[in-house]
């Protein structure tokens, strides 16, 4: 891994190195395993950590035909780390094969050569480090300089191992709430130890929930508007809808998401109300391959770039919020469909609050997008149609605790990038003024959300 990887210009060498590199990362969003990081277990093997948890990697190696016995089957684990072994010299373009490069390196402190290096040696070399103790959960949260880090959490989860790492807190996970069952109204009945029969009796017990988040650090929430995702304004009719599936009967025709959107209003006040930001996930079209969603679980890694967001719909739903008793919460919108990143950026100046700065604003490049080409859109975008300095910058959303690394590519990227500007032109900011910018992005606009 070369020193200025994506870094091609004097100032961008000088925006990385003096103002992003040494950073404490602010993750906001990810899919870790908060159960074993809090026993800050070791590891496992080197397949476990590197590519069994790794959606993204099991994506590729499809795609390269490999056979989903050795992705998610019943091969063993060194099976499939020579099978992802195989893969990664045939991705050079894609973004994982920089990322890989990177994560040994900066972890194992190894040179990979995809191509050239040895599996088998490999697989020795990192087995013999993962015993020692500078290699347990915790030890690589602190050499990733991770400072506060959210793996998402459902409502009716236990929530108790956060208590043991004080730079874990859970990020709501909201989407079983908001498609309610009356499974989950079971289940967080006991959880909560009320009986509920009416919405009121819902709302009551999700807010005695939301109250043992927040004692638990949690400032962030997510929902997914999927592919299919549709608004209503309330109708006054929710209450019965809510008894109706209360008793069991299952709501027909547009009476579900209409009562998912009256329990998403309520819970958009309670983030507003608890100075929370809430996520809103846009676009995902999760429903592919009936297969391999059956082989490999509704997170395999084969879900597609939904249509364009219906912005009418979007916009009166968080006018909606707005119009609530505690207002909008601060909103990131992400979006899978690259075509949606100006409408996204754009929306930004639609909710504007005073005193508040990046009150509504388009998150990260997502997903698919993750790479170098979808996070120099998403900065063009933002600074063109919004406010780039008030970005809140890179989150992982991952499962996977090696890709703490895409917080170095993202600030290389946005170093890279700026640096380009600034060597062509079309930038005048001089170096203070864009290292703090960089500063801002990079870690201070997440740290003033906690």
């Amino acid at each position: 891994m070369e020193e200025n990887f994506l870094l091609n210009t004097p100032t961008a060498q000088y925006l990385y190195q003096e103002h992003a590199e040494k950073l404490p990362v602010i993750d906001y969003h990810n899919h870790l395993n908060v159960q074993k990081l809090s026993v800050n277990r070791q590891c496992g093997n080197p397949a476990q950590l590197w590519v069994m948890n790794d959606p993204y990697k099991h994506r590729a190696m499809r795609i390269c035909g490999v056979e989903e016995n050795r992705i998610t089957g019943q091969a063993d684990a060194f099976e499939k780390f020579s099978a992802w072994m195989s893969v990664l010299p045939r991705l050079a373009g894609n973004p994982l094969y920089d990322w890989s490069v990177m994560e040994m390196k900066r972890v194992f402190g190894t040179e990979l050569k995809p191509g050239i290096t040895d599996a088998k040696l490999l697989w020795e070399e990192i087995n013999a480090k993962l015993s020692k103790p500078e290699y347990s959960a915790f030890a690589l949260l602190e050499r990733f300089q991770v400072e506060y880090a959210a793996p998402c959490a459902l409502i009716t989860e236990d929530i108790s191992p956060f208590r043991y790492f004080q730079k874990l807190a859970p990020s709501l996970r909201g989407d079983t709430i908001v498609n309610i069952t009356k499974e989950c109204i079971d289940s967080l009945g006991e959880m909560t130890q009320t009986n509920i029969e009416t919405r009121e009796d819902f709302f009551a017990a999700l807010e005695t929930r939301l109250t043992a988040f927040e004692e638990a650090g949690c400032r962030f929430s997510d929902h997914a508007l999927d592919d299919d995702f549709v608004y209503y304004p309330d109708d006054g009719k929710n209450s019965g809808r809510f008894l109706e599936l209360r008793q069991g009967k299952e709501l027909q025709g547009e009476e579900k998401p209409r009562l998912a959107s009256e329990i998403l209003r309520f819970l958009a006040g309670q983030y507003a109300k608890k100075g929370w930001t809430m996520q809103l996930h846009i676009g995902a079209r999760r429903y592919t391959s009936s297969r391999l969603r059956a082989m490999a679980g509704p997170a395999g890694g084969f879900a597609g770039i939904g249509s364009c967001c219906d912005i009418k719909n979007l916009t009166r739903m968080l006018d909606d919020f707005e119009k609530g008793r505690y207002g909008l919460p601060r909103t990131i919108l992400f979006t899978l469909n690259p075509a949606d990143n100006a409408a996204m950026s754009a929306l930004s100046g639609s909710y504007s609050q005073d005193g508040v700065a990046g009150k509504i604003q388009q998150g990260p490049a997502w997903w698919w997008c993750d790479h170098l080409y979808g996070m120099r859109e998403v900065f063009e975008n933002i600074s063109a149609f919004g406010v780039l300095s008030v970005f809140v910058g890179m989150t992982t959303d991952s499962r996977s605790i090696l890709s703490f690394v895409r917080h170095e590519y993202f600030r290389r990227a946005l170093c890279g990038w700026l640096g380009e500007k600034v060597h062509r032109g079309d930038l005048t900011a001089d170096r203070e003024v864009l290292g703090k910018m960089v500063e801002d992005i990079c870690y201070y606009n997440a740290k003033r959300r906690l």
